[in-house]
């Protein structure tokens, strides 16, 4: 293992690469607290979701140095499979990105590409924090191919048709299934979970296994996350910040109803 002036070991990777299982939450609050108290909870990683959350960069760097202390793998999805985001996210020293839009072979190689130095991507350079993390810039130039996670989300119709060309992807880490947007890309836009999308992650699982490409998924549910862990996911959402306020609010409202009645 990997320690003092040298960038830190991905635990996540690790994890996945050793056969296990890696389990993480979601954050969408752009508060340090929040993220802070997320990041000490001891999770294998902490997704900070700028896609669907009003997170702006600077207030992603605060998350990011608010997170600098917890053993958590920090990973990013970005707004867009876009190279700049992915590289102003890198630079600002998250440790792997969940990258959405991937629909073909072509956006997954362009994904993981946007997370490599050249030659083996057309990242941009300047890791402006990422590189005085630990060791400086010759420390993490030495480790950042290897230790910087790329995923990309699993979330279309058109994704699950190409999937084994896509799979091919050199230097993919591993790739995440979306239900939700899996369900509305087939056309169930009021049912989020009929029985083809599950049947429709069943086979990327299964085409996962054939190319020893890791699965994981956003588990919305303790069966789903249950289910699929029991299937060999090799890493998965199964928590949210906002989650855990509506779970917490949904307990103290029972508990003020129940004492109410007890009156």
């Amino acid at each position: 293992m990997h320690k003092g002036a040298s960038m830190r070991d991905n635990r996540t990777k690790q994890i996945i690469r050793a056969g296990g299982l890696a389990l993480g939450v979601s954050m969408t609050i752009a508060d340090p607290f929040v993220a802070e108290v997320i990041g000490a909870a001891g999770f294998d990683f902490v997704l900070i979701d700028t896609e669907h959350a009003p997170i702006a960069v600077d207030q992603l760097q605060m998350l990011l140095i608010a997170l600098r202390a917890s053993a958590s793998t920090v990973l990013v999805r970005p707004a867009a499979n876009d190279a700049a985001l992915i590289k102003q996210i890198l630079d600002l020293g998250a440790e792997g990105v969940v990258v959405p839009e991937v629909n073909d072979a072509a956006s997954c190689a362009a994904a993981v590409a946007a997370t490599r130095y050249p030659p083996l991507g057309r990242r941009g350079f300047g890791p402006r924090r990422a590189a005085r993390l630990e060791g400086g810039r010759p420390a993490y130039i030495a480790r950042a191919d290897d230790e910087v996670a790329a995923f990309v989300m699993i979330e279309s119709a058109d994704a699950v048709a190409g999937l084994d060309d896509l799979l091919r992807t050199p230097g993919l880490d591993g790739v995440m299934v979306g239900p939700a947007d899996l369900a509305v890309t087939m056309g169930h836009l009021d049912d989020l979970n009929p029985p083809d999308i599950r049947a429709g992650i069943a086979d990327v699982r299964a085409a996962c296994q054939r190319h020893a490409v890791p699965f994981g998924i956003f588990a919305a549910t303790e069966q789903a996350a249950r289910l699929w862990a029991a299937e060999g996911a090799g890493f998965m959402t199964i928590g949210a910040d906002t989650q855990f306020l509506d779970q917490g609010i949904a307990k103290s409202r029972a508990l003020a109803e129940s004492l109410r009645q007890s009156r």
